[in-house]
């Protein structure tokens, strides 16, 4: 079997129906799509038992989770029944375009272990915009990890094909918001080439109501990313490049968090927020202001003042997603 695609499902019954489609119909054929339900409180299972009982296809596989888990260990529930050669993932309220399995193959060879490609973004207006971050080619996996640590590339799982024998003993770990990253980093890492294309083969639908946009990460998450990177890559211990790199990161962890308080106006934004700024170390954003000027930026002005930083930060989600 060629590939494996996982779909997690948590309150997307609204959605689901389209992504599983968006699968079914691909134009290479040779897959096998693994559904896990975490235990959604909406009507997803029935939609989807329905819906599979319709289309009847051997090649669908649905898990239903006894009880909430979380979307990092039903991912790995997924990863757990794979059987292809290559894995990939889509969240169910997303969607791929039918050649999307196609075009990420043809770009393979004997040595690519990760592709990567455009994305469309769906506004909640209905607006649609393409989005091809960083640029194209074939790059090491310490090339692309460097890319990824210093946001010159996404940092999702959902607009990827990797090969699975370089994936193998990698899973998600139970870090809110930032698994993809976490799980993607390690793997770079260890991939000989990754290629990224400009073709655009994934929907990506923005939901205010999502985990993504609708929550606040503890602080003391983004403190476990960072160390769980530490403890899988040792990049703290690297060489110059790896440790600026990894300070690009580092900022824009805190700087996500504050965003998100920002933006939701939580009750206890004012001390989130002060411990956002203590994590931002002067040092770090010096780094960061060397490698990435435009974060390293960022997290001085927010260092500086919130509220100066918010004005700015809300024109951007507007004019991007579609978010106030």
């Amino acid at each position: 079997m060629r590939t494996t695609i996982i779909m997690p499902v948590y309150n997307t019954a609204h959605a689901v129906i389209r992504a599983i489609d968006s699968v079914l119909h691909q134009t290479d054929p040779d897959f096998e799509l693994i559904i896990v339900n975490d235990a959604s409180p909406d009507h997803a299972d029935h939609i989807i038992t329905e819906h599979l009982k319709k289309v009847n296809d051997s090649r669908v596989r649905y898990f239903l989770n006894e009880q909430n888990i979380g979307l990092s260990e039903t991912r790995n529930r997924g990863l757990s029944q794979a059987r292809g050669q290559w894995l990939a993932f889509l969240d169910s309220d997303d969607a791929f375009t039918p050649t999307f399995l196609e075009r990420m193959h043809h770009w393979t060879n004997d040595e690519i272990d990760v592709v990567v490609c455009a994305h469309d973004v769906v506004t909640r207006d209905g607006n649609q915009r393409t989005r091809l971050r960083g640029k194209t080619g074939i790059f090491t996996g310490h090339e692309a990890m460097l890319k990824l640590l210093r946001d010159e590339t996404t940092p999702y799982v959902w607009d990827k094909i990797f090969r699975a024998s370089t994936a193998t003993g990698h899973t998600f770990p139970t870090i809110n918001r930032i698994e993809d990253a976490a799980y993607i980093i390690p793997i770079y890492q260890k991939a000989r080439k990754v290629r990224f294309i400009e073709e655009s083969l994934c929907l990506y639908s923005v939901n205010p109501h999502s985990v993504t946009w609708g929550s606040v990460p503890p602080i003391q998450e983004m403190y476990r990313y960072m160390n769980y990177l530490k403890e899988n890559t040792q990049i703290h211990q690297g060489s110059k490049q790896e440790q600026d790199a990894l300070a690009v990161t580092w900022c824009l962890a805190f700087l996500n968090g504050a965003q998100s308080a920002l933006r939701l106006g939580v009750s206890n934004a004012p001390n989130y927020l002060k411990q956002c700024q203590q994590a931002l170390a002067w040092h770090i954003v010096v780094r960061a202001l060397r490698t990435r000027p435009v974060f390293g930026a960022a997290a001085f002005l927010f260092k500086l003042s919130p509220k100066v930083y918010q004005t700015f930060y809300t024109r951007y989600v507007q004019r991007a997603y579609g978010i106030g």
